[in-house]
């Protein structure tokens, strides 16, 4: 797989949206700013919620870009000329789960970066914010894989919502089934408490089986762009 053609694509591809990956970039400084502005030492429980909300936005800013990206490319007709450049449906569609994973883990650089200003201000381990961050970018790939495997063969908004759904069911599966260490790690992500969150890397059998599960959607998600007809939309 020539890595040079991926990462010209996924380039292109990121600096299409860049202003908003910029403002996506400062908008964990913006939530820490409030904390910490007011009062010196924030409350513990703002600063859980404030971590949880993160974590939310970043998993749904890779389900919307995943989902709308084939569908962009379809609608502007690049991707005719790209594939007839000597670029395999692989090649491309690897290009795409970069981008739709990438900016989050430039999001999660900002999350670390002022979480751990909160963190320093609450006597609170580093540690447990490493574990939110890994968390974060690993679901982040299963959810990438997830809108890519969607948008082959939905619309974007219908894609972009199934794989919500997906992600909503496994932090549901984390609550019924608190020993399923996958889902729990959902359920931790948005929900739980830093304790069981610093607990996750002494366990990382949830990170393990969430990357086999991105591996597995993905895979799917390629045989099916491999097969389909990319009929190029007009608006």
């Amino acid at each position: 797989m020539n890595s040079s053609k991926i990462w010209q694509i996924t380039r292109r591809l990121l600096y299409q949206n860049r202003w908003i990956y910029l403002f996506l970039m400062l908008w964990p400084f913006g939530l820490a700013a409030i904390l910490l502005v007011p009062a010196a030492k924030p409350d513990m429980d703002d600063v859980l919620s404030i971590l949880h909300q993160e974590c939310l936005y970043g998993l749904g800013l890779v389900a919307f870009t995943g989902s709308a990206l084939l569908g962009n490319e379809q609608r502007s007709r690049r991707i005719a000329t790209v594939l007839s450049r000597a670029v395999s449906r692989r090649q491309y569609f690897f290009a795409l789960a970069g981008a739709a994973w990438l900016p989050l883990a430039l999001y999660v650089v900002s999350f670390v970066v002022s979480g751990v200003a909160l963190f320093v201000e609450t006597d609170r381990p580093l540690p447990v914010l490493f574990a939110l961050a890994l968390a974060q970018l690993v679901l982040g790939m299963w959810t990438a894989a997830a809108a890519l495997f969607f948008a082959t063969w939905l619309p974007m908004m219908l894609a972009s919502t199934a794989s919500l759904a997906l992600l909503g069911l496994v932090g549901f599966a984390g609550y019924v089934w608190p020993g399923f260490a996958a889902a729990r790690l959902l359920f931790v992500l948005t929900q739980g408490d830093l304790g069981e969150a610093g607990r996750m890397l002494r366990h990382p059998s949830g990170f393990v089986l969430i990357v086999v599960g991105a591996v597995i959607l993905f895979g799917a998600g390629t045989a099916v762009f491999e097969r389909r007809d990319l009929a190029l939309k007009s608006d």
